[in-house]
């Protein structure tokens, strides 16, 4: 009977200092699964928000610092505001031809202080000037070549 007392202990003991080792291991993973989340949610603003922001800048009038003025609080409202817990740093370069802008996420995972890992991701999105009369020949060409495949087909 005593014999039965003291296994029973040490099987409680035992499950005691596992459960200590694991503890800390699985919430380590969940706490960076969290991040990942995080990082993963502030790319993809990112992106969406770079490009939205170039393609809006691109198609407005005016000279470049009516267009840069207009960049900078589009990208305000697209992306700065929108960012959950990473630091960004853009770069905006409006010509006469295009529109492209750069971000760079940084954020540091959990435990960063520790391992000193980062997350990095770059966006870069270009947006071309539009000019219609190209646009309206490009169509027609497509529109000659489909045509000519449906006259070979028959």
């Amino acid at each position: 009977m005593e014999n039965r007392k003291k296994l029973k202990r040490v099987f409680k003991a035992g499950f005691t200092i596992e459960a200590s080792y694991l503890l800390p291991f699985i919430m380590f993973l969940i706490w960076n699964i969290l991040y990942l989340s995080f990082f993963l949610y502030d790319q993809s603003t990112v992106m969406q928000g770079s490009y939205c922001t170039a393609l809006r800048t691109e198609r407005m009038t005016g000279n470049q610092r009516e267009k840069a003025a207009a960049a900078e609080e589009k990208y305000d409202v697209a992306v700065r505001k929108k960012i959950v817990c990473a630091e960004i740093a853009e770069e905006k370069e409006i010509t006469e031809g295009s529109v492209i802008i750069v971000t760079k996420l940084n954020m540091y995972s959990p435990g960063g202080y520790f391992f000193q890992s980062l997350w990095h991701g770059e966006q870069k999105q270009t947006v071309e000037k539009w000019q219609p009369v190209t646009f309206i020949r490009n169509c027609r060409k497509v529109e000659n070549i489909t045509d000519f495949l449906r006259a070979e087909d028959e």
